[in-house]
């Protein structure tokens, strides 16, 4: 029941928030059109590539703070939060160093006019790498309400921010610049509800940093085979076919990612509960009932792409995209098999000491 319970206050909240997400989608692709909307598409896919480490850090963050949590060492958790901000920090000022001198060819290979939106994805990466920090801390405390208010409030932020810079006429990099901009402002929200954390002086020993990086190296690791069976292809049909061809692979990409949101709602209650759980029976338990939760969601959501893929891509991207129809009716299918896959890795994950 705490599964299901904590399991429902997150999907509410991922539900909220992907569907102001979806808002943000919708709008950028009825205002910036299949071809602007392509160009934005393809540059997000770069953008979730190099944002990997992001996704390793949420998990390896919760994965101690659950730890330090069970053993009433908050100290420690504020140790961890600062060493691992300073790291990222060091990193981030690396990779955009790195993108602004390969702009010129990121642009050049997807066929973009200019290097200013390749830029502005460098500067974005920061402030996706530290919500992470924050975010994981609340995930280990299992503090969930106040984790899915987070993540509403930094859609709403973002789909504010997306209209206000699109009729500034800021076009794509508006659209880009929106996306870091609510990363850093959902970051900041976070401080109040882990102050408990903020006394280092409570810590009882010297954090070991070693364990914690060669557990985000395994997490980097699985997401980047994950993520780039996602997120590669969009970038190659930018390079190989038109903006237009590519706006509606990403629109019906979108959509179908609607499936994967689920599973992450039903996996971020899990993974802390299996973090923290010795007992490997009730780790299979929790695993089991996990795996029925996303089996049931993602099916059911691969049966509506299927049935009513037009009436969807129609009233919510318009009729210039309705070549992403066919796309989407078989696309929903596939994330059935990948939404269990990535329950998979994450319960592999959290069992690892």
């Amino acid at each position: 029941m705490s599964l299901l319970k904590n399991s429902t206050i997150v999907v509410a909240g991922v539900f909220v928030s992907n569907l102001l997400a979806y808002g943000f989608h919708f709008v950028a692709g009825r205002l910036l059109g299949p071809q602007d909307y392509g160009v934005f598409g393809a540059l997000m896919s770069l953008f979730l590539l190099v944002a990997l480490p992001a996704g390793a850090l949420s998990f390896a963050i919760t994965k101690f703070t659950a730890r330090f949590n069970f053993e009433s060492e908050l100290g420690m958790i504020g140790v961890l939060r600062k060493k691992i901000q300073n790291d990222v920090l060091v990193f981030s000022g690396i990779i955009l160093l790195l993108i602004v001198v390969f702009a010129n060819f990121i642009a050049s290979f997807l066929k973009i006019h200019s290097n200013t939106p390749v830029i502005i994805i460098g500067i974005t990466l920061a402030f996706s790498l530290l919500l992470p920090v924050n975010r994981g801390i609340l995930q280990g405390l299992q503090k969930f309400l106040h984790y899915s208010w987070n993540t509403v409030i930094e859609a709403f932020i973002r789909l504010i921010l997306l209209v206000s810079f699109l009729f500034l006429g800021m076009g794509v990099n508006g659209a880009i610049l929106a996306y870091g901009l609510a990363y850093f402002i959902a970051f900041l929200w976070i401080f109040p509800y882990i102050k408990e954390t903020k006394d280092v002086t409570t810590a009882t020993r010297k954090i070991d940093i070693k364990p914690i990086y060669k557990f985000i190296f395994q997490v980097l690791t699985a997401n980047m085979i994950l993520q780039s069976v996602l997120n590669i292809p969009s970038l190659l049909i930018k390079h190989f076919y038109s903006s237009e061809i590519t706006g509606n692979w990403v629109a019906a990409l979108n959509l179908a990612r609607l499936s994967l949101f689920l599973v992450t709602g039903i996996s971020l209650v899990m993974f802390p509960q299996i973090s923290k759980e010795k007992n490997a029976i009730l780790k299979k338990k929790i695993f089991y009932k996990s795996t029925f939760l996303v089996l049931i969601a993602t099916s059911g959501m691969a049966i509506a792409f299927f049935f009513i893929p037009q009436f969807l891509i129609q009233s919510l991207y318009g009729k210039d995209f309705d070549g992403a129809v066919p796309i989407l009716q078989y696309m929903g299918f596939a994330m059935i098999f990948f939404g269990l896959l990535q329950l998979r890795m994450d319960y592999f994950l959290a069992s690892l000491k």
